[in-house]
């Protein structure tokens, strides 16, 4: 798993942490979150069926939108385009009829 880290050297984590900030005395301390927020899931341009099969975790109580973890979410999607795309009917219907095919196979050979 690689680590990212902001301009500042602040280190953000894997690519599947979400992080938040938070402020202390005026200084913004970084920190690993629950989970993405559905906006930064949306703005992203995933939903919530393919966050979850990405197996990343949704936080849906938090409001705010963090560019670095758009930007992390990004390139998930763009790595994991494949796995985002839904299958076609024809693609659906092979491996029935390859376990149909299969079936008839067993039963003329008994």
């Amino acid at each position: 798993m690689t680590r990212m880290t902001q301009g500042n050297g602040i280190v953000l984590g894997n690519s599947f942490e979400a992080m938040v900030q938070r402020a202390q005395k005026g200084q913004i301390f970084v920190r690993k979150g629950r989970g993405f927020s559905l906006s930064e899931l949306k703005k992203a341009g995933l939903d919530v069926v393919a966050a979850k099969r990405m197996h990343l975790m949704i936080d849906p109580r938090r409001r705010t939108i963090y560019d670095f973890n758009v930007e992390k979410l990004s390139k998930l999607a763009i790595e994991n385009r494949a796995m985002l795309k839904k299958p076609s009917a024809t693609e659906r219907r092979k491996p029935e009829k390859e376990d149909v095919e299969k079936v008839e196979a067993v039963e003329a050979a008994e």
